[in-house]
């Protein structure tokens, strides 16, 4: 029981302060290569309404027969220590990729501090992206019973974790994308 709480307070408060409870229908950028998109190594490097104790994540993406695969190694903040989990997704047989989006994968959370399991849907949403240095996506997760939690945000994705993003937020094309709107995640 004790297990349960503490891993509901600390989905709970490294979602976000401010993210909507329910996921939103955000439009997905047109003509989307999810080839290009979903290949290669993306860093979580901002997150819009997130918590201080944001962690950057690296995302590792591909496209395997035909399903998105994403892998994501990370740390969370819990009574200030600091903890690690593994993130692993999929895409699920007999649905198409559909490049006008969204993409739901089916996700597994690894905390290796104790080996255990959650599971949670994860949609992505690409709002915008030049594939070879950032994207702007809605994520939305869903997790399973028994937490029953619903959070939706947006993240600022690089490929470079060090990149300038003064650079790349100047080529966002919605003024509600200033980057003062985000908070830069910790580790990147």
């Amino acid at each position: 029981m004790k297990t349960i709480v503490a891993v509901i307070v600390v989905l709970t408060h490294t979602f976000a302060t401010v993210a909507a409870e329910t996921c939103q229908n955000e439009l997905q950028m047109q003509n989307l290569n999810t080839q290009r998109f979903f290949k290669g190594d993306w860093y979580l490097t901002y997150i819009k309404d997130g918590t201080q104790d944001a962690a950057c994540r690296e995302y590792k993406t591909s496209i395997v027969e035909s399903l998105i695969k994403l892998t994501a190694h990370g740390d969370y903040i819990f009574d200030g220590k600091k903890k690690k989990y593994s993130t692993t997704c999929s895409t699920t047989r007999g649905t198409s990729l559909n490049p006008a989006g969204p993409f739901v994968l089916k996700c597994m959370h690894t905390y290796d501090i104790d080996n255990s399991h959650i599971f949670f849907d994860l949609k992505l949403s690409v709002v915008e992206t030049d594939y070879d240095n950032y994207a702007l996506v809605y994520r939305c997760t869903t997790y399973d019973k028994p937490l029953n939690l619903n959070y939706g945000n947006y993240v600022l994705l690089m490929r470079n974790k060090n990149a300038d993003v003064a650079k790349v937020t100047a080529t966002l094309n919605n003024p509600k994308w200033s980057l003062n709107r985000f908070t830069k995640t910790t580790g990147c």
